[in-house]
């Protein structure tokens, strides 16, 4: 079921022409995930991370104001979370990530007094660091079950393409990369959670040439992490999840 909500998110999320609608779809997502709210924080190329670049959320209006006008995001652990984390995390687990500083401690009990108690980032690499995350967040202190935070994961990197395209940051092609069979067998394989030498083994190739398959295709997608390079396929329509799922 989650993945054909996630299916269909995709499906619709490539036909909206404004960000408007993409609010309307990430508050349809966080429905069917059972969580409250939602937050896109997107950079386009050449600017600074900041929490007003290109903002689409329904957090509560007076922690909104609270960040932009006094500045707290500064203080914001998830945005120093993002920078380091390789997917997505739940926030009751950054300390995994990072070492919290008292201010970094108060400033998640105070997003918790204004209903934002617990959630999921996923962060979006751009050359290595964070320029841009999606969060979904809960008002409940219950743990965030591991199907839902894989649909998070999904959703936040199509909320990206979909923000990416209304936003008229395009990458300057007039196509889309084209891949080789084999680079795309490696990348449904390591979709399916095979390792690089279980990949080769069924490919007939060496665990370093399938990494070097999917780091060309990294490089013709211009993404710095392999869940983003799936993420983008899937956008494209060159993969769908039935081909991950068979």
């Amino acid at each position: 079921m989650l993945f054909q909500s996630v299916q269909s998110f995709v499906d619709y999320a490539r036909r909206i022409d404004d960000l408007n609608s993409l609010r309307g779809l990430l508050e349809e997502a966080a429905a069917r995930l059972g969580l409250d709210y939602f937050a896109l924080v997107y950079a386009m190329p050449g600017q600074q991370e900041r929490v007003d670049a290109i903002r689409v959320t329904n957090f509560p209006a007076d922690w909104i104001r609270l960040l932009v006008e006094h500045g707290y995001w500064i203080d914001d652990p998830v945005f120093a979370a993002s920078r380091v984390a390789d997917a997505g995390f739940e926030w009751r687990q950054m300390a995994r990530l990072l070492t919290m500083t008292a201010r970094q401690c108060a400033f998640m009990a105070r997003a918790a007094r204004h209903g934002l108690v617990n959630g999921i980032t996923v962060p979006i690499p751009k050359a290595g660091s964070a320029m841009s995350l999606c969060s979904f967040a809960s008002s409940s202190s219950r743990a965030i079950g591991s199907d839902s935070i894989f649909a998070v994961q999904s959703v936040g990197w199509f909320a990206f393409e979909a923000a990416r395209r209304v936003a008229g940051s395009g990458c300057g092609m007039t196509g889309l990369p084209q891949l080789t069979p084999r680079q795309l067998d490696c990348i449904v394989l390591h979709a399916r959670g095979k390792s690089d030498p279980v990949i080769g083994q069924l490919l007939g190739i060496s665990h370093r040439t399938v990494g070097e398959h999917i780091d060309v295709a990294k490089r013709k997608y211009a993404v710095a992490t392999r869940p983003q390079l799936l993420a983008r396929l899937l956008w494209n329509g060159l993969l769908d999840y039935a081909d991950i799922l068979d």
